[in-house]
């Protein structure tokens, strides 16, 4: 049994690694040619192609699900077509008990991807974000931004009445701060890159007997970068399961809505393990059709993965707004589909 397992793997493997790479090769070149007008006039080449190449993993990760799909179908259209499943079964061995195998081998990349996409590609990702900025123009939020109000756990509360970000500065700023109770305006504060200083302000300690003085310079111990306070941070898709927890708790902290980042903390838990899922309902499929051709095994693919993917997003626009809990949004499209997998498993022969 153990030569047959490595064989059905071996095979399964063959053609997962070839339609990953098939699907990231079109990925990276479409992305390629449809960004290439907003690349900067003093972008760098090299840079470019480096950006490219740091998305492979990020790719590897989105993509292996949609390659697991076409791959079991392959395989066992393969099997079928040369008629070595009949064989394996004259032999006594039973279709479930062949399949094994791929379905080990979903496990393991499951477990492979949740791993790689918390660790190599996390960090992949930050560097490929910074390449990003530097080489390409961003379609982004609104450079200036007003009436902005936001809390600072555990002592400040501010409300700014305009932020530039490119410029770094804050405008008509009010900080109120309750230990020892201060309310400090300013007409103007710069980020240093590590400190906030505002300029041209009073600082008023709330007393009995409330005082203040101007000052025409001062330094705020608040280490938040301006994007703090409009939420412009680096895609909650590609962060990893500890910094999605630790925005979760600062966002909580500070007033802010925590849906977005709960419901793709739930789905970065959820989504490797599609690889697995999503084979215990396409392998016993294409058995019982027992389907020869693999045009047929690739347009079953793609017609599965498009209505899982299709699922999937719609649950987790419905998270991120709070129609429905993060928890359900991440998993009820895997439970659907681990239900017809199941049942199609115990019709399988």
């Amino acid at each position: 049994m153990r030569i047959l397992d490595k064989y059905i793997t071996k095979e399964f493997l063959r053609y997962y690694f070839l339609f990953l790479l098939f699907f990231i090769a079109i990925f990276v070149l479409t992305d390629f040619f449809t960004s290439m007008g907003s690349l900067r006039k003093e972008a760098s080449i090299l840079q470019v192609i480096f950006y490219y190449i740091l998305q492979i993993p990020y790719l590897f990760i989105t993509l292996s699900p949609l390659s697991t799909i076409i791959s079991s179908l392959f395989a066992v259209s393969y099997f079928c077509s040369t008629n070595q499943l009949q064989a394996i079964q004259i032999n006594r061995i039973s279709a479930k008990r062949a399949v094994l195998p791929l379905f080990t081998a979903g496990l393991i990349i499951s477990f492979s991807t949740f791993f790689l996409d918390n660790t190599i590609v996390y960090r992949v990702n930050q560097i490929s974000f910074k390449i990003k900025q530097r080489n390409f123009t961003q379609i982004s939020k609104a450079k200036v931004q007003r009436n902005i109000f936001v809390a600072i756990p555990p002592e400040y509360v501010l409300y700014i009445r305009q932020l530039d970000l490119k410029k770094k500065i804050v405008n008509d700023v009010l900080i109120y701060k309750n230990s020892p109770p201060t309310l400090i305006c300013a007409k103007e504060g710069r980020w240093t890159g590590d400190v906030w200083i505002l300029y041209q302000g009073r600082n008023y300690i709330l007393t009995d007997e409330p005082r203040g003085e101007f000052f025409k310079k001062k330094i705020i111990p608040i280490t938040k970068k301006p994007e703090y306070f409009t939420r412009t941070y680096f895609p909650p898709e590609r962060m990893n399961i500890s910094e999605l927890a630790h925005y979760i708790e600062e966002y909580t902290r500070s007033g802010f809505n925590t849906g977005e980042f709960e419901t793709e903390l739930q789905f970065k838990i959820s989504s490797p393990f599609a690889n697995f899922i999503l084979m215990l309902l396409v392998i016993p499929l294409g058995i019982i059709l027992g389907w020869r051709g693999k045009g047929a095994s690739f347009a079953l693919g793609l017609l599965i993965s498009f209505g899982y993917y299709e699922l999937t997003a719609l649950f987790k626009t419905m998270g991120k707004t709070g129609v429905v809990e993060p928890f359900f949004a991440a998993w009820i499209a895997n439970i659907v589909f681990i239900i017809a997998g199941a049942y199609l498993i115990y019709k399988m022969e």
